[in-house]
Order: structure tokens, then sequence, then C-alpha cells
């Protein structure tokens, strides 16, 4: 049985977060991506791109800096390993389509309180609860034939019993068509906290950092001269914690306001 099939599991429990997604993603759990048991939670290729997710349960508070994540004291190690399993990942996509990858590292902490101090360069940290909300507020970063290209090569499983450093042939044929260079890894990354992160400053002096939906209705707001997280449901909490923690205060106040979700940014 797949681990992703077995209860309890952070395996699972991530693989039902992600049954929630689009009939167009496409979703492989528990992959192995080499011959020395190095396995990847699950990876998904979506509209907005190559997703490499680690799933780990970590009850209580969790700091993450820019470095690493650390619970207890302890640094956790999870960053520079979900960074070279994206990598791995990347560079066998590559050898399959002909298409550059690179794969955004994501890491799922179940059952954490997330304390964001800052954001590891090139990967997301959050929890398992913000994670669907996270995916469906992506952007845009592949068209139709990267997409496509990729599908398929992540559910071939020849992708991954294969050398990586062995070049197939092009999905265009024999020759080595170039395709259309896809976005930079970093402003794709940028793309994706600017489309739902915004700062703003009013006339009347107020400093704010705005969290909007993909249809563009205010979800969260961070207040920096009051010192206050207003929120419109508290479904909504963890999300807008990963999204606005390098900009709050440690010890700030927290509000519902369903009503903040008529501020709209258009």
């Amino acid at each position: 049985m797949s681990i992703a099939r077995i209860p309890g599991t952070p395996v699972h429990t991530v693989a039902k977060i992600l049954d929630g997604l689009a009939d167009d993603c496409v979703v492989v759990h528990n992959q192995a991506i080499g011959r020395r048991g190095a396995r990847v939670d699950h990876i998904v290729v979506g509209p907005f791109g190559v997703l490499c997710l680690t799933a780990r349960h970590q009850r209580g508070r969790v700091i993450v800096t820019d470095k690493d994540c650390i619970a207890d004291g302890d640094r956790l190690d999870v960053v520079s390993k979900a960074r070279r399993r994206a990598a791995a990942v990347g560079a066998r996509l590559k050898a399959v389509s002909g298409l550059d990858c690179a794969p955004h590292p994501v890491v799922v902490m179940i059952g954490a309180q997330l304390t964001l101090q800052a954001r590891p360069e090139g990967v997301t940290i959050l929890t398992d609860d913000a994670l669907l909300l996270w995916l469906r507020s992506l952007p845009q970063a592949l068209d139709e034939v990267q997409q496509r290209a990729f599908s398929n090569a992540v559910a071939d499983t020849r992708t991954w019993t294969s050398k990586s450093s062995t070049r197939r042939p092009s999905l265009f044929g024999g020759r080595s068509t170039p395709a259309a260079p896809p976005p930079e890894p970093e402003p794709r990354r940028a793309a994706v906290q600017d489309w739902a992160l915004f700062e703003a400053w009013v006339r009347t002096g107020e400093h704010r950092f705005y969290v909007h939906d993909p249809d563009g209705r205010c979800l969260a707001f961070y207040d920096v001269g009051a010192s206050e997280l207003v929120l419109v449901n508290e479904t909504v909490g963890g999300f807008a914690e990963a999204m606005l923690g390098p900009h709050m205060d440690a010890d700030h106040g927290l509000r519902i306001d369903s009503t903040i979700s008529r501020r709209t940014r258009h």
C-alpha cells in the first residue's frame, strides 16, 4: 500500500488536500527520485508550474528564518533538503521533456504554529491548513505546451527509473528544438508574492499590508501602526500568517471582520 493511502501519515494528510486541485493538475505521491532511497512526498504540475512538496508532522511553535526552520531550539534541516529534492526533480523532468524546469520547493508543516522571522530564498514554508488556499492563489506560470510536457514526464515511470544524466530525445522529434524559455524562477516567485500581497499607505497615514484571493477580494490585512492582524474569517489565519508574517510584530493583536472582503483590488 502506498504511504499516501495510510491515514495519519504526513503524506496522506497532504495528499487529501491536493485532491482539491483542479482536474488539469497532475499529482504523484511518495515518488522515488534516485537509487539511494531519496523520495519526494508530492510532485504537482499545474498552470502555476511544478511544485515539490515535503510533508512533515511538527506540533508546536516553529520559527522560520532565512536559512531553516527551528523547533525547540533545533534546526530541522528542511529547507536545504527541499531545495535538493526540487533540483533533482527538475533535472529529470528536463532530461525527458527537453524544457528547462525549476520546480518550486514547498515544506508543509502539519499542526505547527509558524513564526516567520524571514523567508528562505526560493522555498515556501506553510501549514497544512493554509496549503490549498495558497495553491489556488498562484498565478499562471506555464503555457499549455510546457504544462503538458511536464505532466507527461511526471506521470511516466521511466522518468524516475533511468539515470538523470541521460538525455532522452526531445518531445518534438529527433532534433533538438529550442523552446521558448519559461519564466525565470526568481521572477516567478516574486510574481506569486506580489500578486497575493501588497503594501498600501493611505492619506490618513495608515500603513497596511493586504492579502487578496484570486478574485481580488481581501482576505486579511495587517495594520502596522495598530500592530493588528484582521482576518475575514478564522479559516484564513494560517495563510495570512504565512504571507504577512515577516511584516508583523511578534506580539500583535488579532481581529475577525467579515466585512473586509468587500475591499477589492482591481
